[in-house]
């Protein structure tokens, strides 16, 4: 039998094993791959070691399985030995009534809790310890892995690739920008580029409403003169009744007698439904050589137009056109003092959560306006309130039509 001091000392070691196995456990596989992607790209070998090792999971963690189970069983053999020399009869009692609290407590618990927090930090150094003990236990991870594959071998082995490529990149964005990496503008880029194919026709039209149209009976003069006076030199043509039988590019009829009809150089124009996607509507677009569409409801009435400039200024910000509402101020919210500002009726409530925080919600709009004719019910005039949560909302501008500003507090 071992004497006391050095049986001790084992004791220590052997607990300290179990918690370092354990601990290395949970810590690899919280560690944030695009995090050790970051420090790998920085030059640091062990988070290189660590993505290179997290290729083949199954065999990281057996490693640290057998380490924990090896230092269990030692640490407990060892406590035994112990109280059957000291105790007798009892020592298997008192043996179990140390090792267990001990070896859930430091062995456990503690370890796993500090690795957990802790693992982008400690994953890039533990990972060397872990990489040696498993070439030491490679015969027995040969058994444990053959075991694995076939109970396993009906199940699917994607398991370790569920964060997919766009999780990962999303993931990256959230990062702190430190020079000469992704800035916050080249981020929000990007959040915008993956929304790209989310985003519908609805969300980045012009509203019908503030669409100036033509006649069909006009004639080139009449034409010429809403353009200059509005700003616009594509603008939709329409019966009486308010069918959109095309448009009229006014550039097109630019020498033409101001008595001339507009009906010969009408051209054709693309209806699309208001739920389909931009990025499928900006390949229609390029495919009929064509830069604007009317935007159409379930009923085949007119929504809004689309242009490419409403659609690229998804990604790149704003771009100004000729659909732009003349004299409107690009920024569609204005600080007016802290906890105080005045937005546009039309910003999206995803925008208007981003630049605030604000947690509101809708089943049937998408701006703020929208959000607002719901909780009042009808359209409100200005000066109307409404609260939301801490959040007050004062229609600002309005007309019998719609909502135009509205003002912000909390």
């Amino acid at each position: 039998m071992m004497d006391l001091g050095p049986s001790l000392l084992l004791m220590a070691l052997f607990v300290c094993c179990q918690g370092f196995f354990s601990g290395s456990e949970i810590g690899i596989v919280s560690a944030d791959p695009m995090v050790l992607r970051h420090k790998a790209a920085k030059g640091s070998r062990g988070a290189r070691l660590a993505l290179k090792l997290l290729e083949k999971p199954e065999w990281l963690l057996s490693t640290t399985l057998v380490g924990t189970n090896l230092s269990t069983v030692a640490y407990s053999t060892l406590i035994a030995d112990q109280m059957i020399r000291l105790f007798g009869d009892a020592g298997p009692i008192a043996a179990v009534a140390l090792v267990v609290p001990n070896s859930w407590i430091f062995g456990e618990i503690v370890p796993k809790s500090v690795f957990q927090q802790k693992a982008d930090v400690i994953t890039p150094v533990i990972i060397f310890p872990i990489r040696f003990f498993s070439i030491v236990f490679t015969p027995i991870l040969w058994v444990f892995s053959g075991i694995s594959r076939l109970l396993t071998f009906s199940v699917k082995q994607d398991v370790g690739k569920r964060q997919t490529l766009r999780e990962e990149i999303l993931a990256m964005v959230q990062m702190s920008p430190v020079e000469g990496e992704i800035q916050q503008e080249e981020k929000d880029m990007i959040r915008r580029l993956f929304n790209f194919g989310e985003t519908t026709a609805r969300e980045v039209m012009v509203p019908w409403l503030d669409v100036v149209v033509l006649d069909r009976e006009a004639t080139c003069g009449e034409a010429a003169r809403l353009a200059d006076r509005e700003g616009h030199h594509r603008l939709p043509v329409c019966s009486k009744t308010d069918h959109v039988e095309g448009f009229l590019d006014v550039l097109e009829i630019l020498g033409e007698m101001p008595e001339t009809p507009i009906a010969g150089f009408v051209r054709k124009i693309e209806f699309v439904p208001d739920t389909k996607s931009i990025q499928d509507l900006l390949k229609e677009l390029r495919q009929q050589n064509t830069d604007i569409c009317i935007v159409v409801d379930e009923f085949g009435g007119p929504r809004g137009i689309v242009t490419v400039e409403d659609i690229v200024e998804e990604v790149v910000e704003e771009i100004e056109d000729e659909f732009d509402p003349a004299g409107q101020d690009p920024q569609w919210l204005r600080r007016v003092e802290d906890r105080h500002y005045l937005a546009s009726a039309r910003v999206e409530l995803d925008d208007l959560q981003e630049k605030l925080g604000l947690e509101i919600r809708s089943d049937r709009y998408s701006t703020l306006g929208g959000f607002l004719i719901e909780q009042f019910r009808t359209i409100p005039h200005a000066g109307q309130e409404v609260w939301q949560g801490n959040y007050r909302f004062t229609v600002e501008k309005a007309d019998p039509k719609s909502i135009q500003e509205v003002r912000i507090r909390w």
